[in-house]
């Protein structure tokens, strides 16, 4: 059974055919930036990114006919529950409407429900970012009128879970699991059941600082910041998410670069070591989320590619319980068993709307 899998990124547009879960072939359509301006916002670059990703099937001998389902990332829409879910008119309608953000990955949304309908093959998304299973006692901010919401990188950390599982003959229902992700963006959560009952919503501004986020940072700093910036908020935000952590240090995010200048900089070495003691931290409050029953922490994203800084991580937090690297994360191959548990039966598909 062939699977077309879909994931639309700021500057790129990923595709994959999977038969089964083999992958047959996949690509990366990078994009330039002035270029995507054109379009005036990210829902007017639909017909452009569908187009090119119907340049590159063809260019590739496949036909949208052939395929058995639609696997798209899913964007940002009204929160769910993890699991699988059919890109219907109701998700399509929340991907196009923005009313809870727009990300490419809403286009991507867009695209996989038209040539569904069109082909009249199913199309579904996955553990989109927008995963809601926070328990009742993670909900509460601490200020009347604010609740706390979950935002994080569901796909790949319920992939890992399923993938430790996998391979020690586990059932991931039964797990009790803390996952790291830690990329531009860094998200812990605590995954009990493969339910993220707990975890540090990125986006909100919770957690670590990443190489480009600022996390969490004392409520009277930023109200001074919102004063120095003559109280535009929306910039402050901006700023916040796309230019704090190591980018707002050392005007970069290069992760790689850093650990290099590290070596001679103390200042650099000191800002990269608080990064990850602060990941350390977040590991921790979610090991008492999941009341200190851990079975496994597990370590992803990009910046687990850099072996000192798991060795680091790991002295800080192997006391709670044994720790598994799986570095980088595979969206593509995490939507492709997705879509084919859903195809054999394994998993049923849900609708947004119940």
């Amino acid at each position: 059974m062939k699977i077309l899998v879909l994931n639309l990124g700021s500057t790129s547009t990923k595709a994959g055919v999977f038969e089964d879960t083999l992958l047959l072939r996949g690509q990366t359509i990078r994009h330039d930036k002035a270029e995507l301006a054109e379009y005036g916002g990210i829902l007017g670059q639909k017909e452009y990114r569908k187009t090119k990703l119907k340049e590159w099937l063809d260019g590739q001998g496949f036909r949208l006919g052939d395929m058995a389902v639609i696997a798209a990332r899913g964007g940002l829409i009204r929160p769910v529950e993890g699991g699988i879910f059919r890109i219907d008119a109701a998700a399509a309608a929340d991907a196009a409407g923005g009313k809870y953000g727009m990300h490419p990955a809403n286009v991507g949304m867009l695209i996989a429900h038209e040539w569904g309908v069109e082909h009249g093959i199913p199309a579904v998304f996955l553990d989109a970012p927008a995963t809601d299973e926070l328990s009742a006692l993670a909900r509460v901010s601490g200020f009347n009128g604010v609740t706390r919401r979950s935002i994080f990188h569901a796909l790949n950390a319920k992939r890992v879970v399923r993938l430790y599982c996998s391979e020690h003959g586990l059932d991931p229902l039964k797990g009790r699991f803390i996952v790291a992700h830690m990329g531009g963006g860094i998200t812990v959560s605590a995954i009990d059941g493969l339910r993220a009952v707990d975890l540090n919503s990125g986006v909100d501004g919770e957690g670590p600082f990443t190489p480009e986020r600022a996390g969490s940072l004392p409520a009277q700093a930023v109200l001074k910041l919102v004063r120095e910036y003559g109280g535009d908020t929306a910039r402050l935000q901006e700023d916040l998410y796309r230019k704090g952590g190591l980018q707002s240090y050392f005007g970069t995010n290069n992760v790689t670069a850093l650990l290099k200048r590290a070596e001679k900089e103390p200042e650099v070495s000191l800002v990269l070591d608080a990064m990850i003691y602060n990941v350390a931290k977040c590991v921790g409050a979610m090991a008492a989320a999941l009341s200190g029953r851990v079975d496994r922490i597990l370590l992803t994203g990009g910046i687990a590619y850099n072996p000192g800084q798991m060795d680091s991580l790991i002295a800080r937090v192997n006391w709670i319980t044994g720790c598994t690297v799986y570095p980088g994360e595979d969206e593509l191959a995490a939507l492709a068993e997705g879509a084919f548990r859903w195809l054999t039966g394994a998993e049923e598909a849900k609708s947004i709307d119940g």
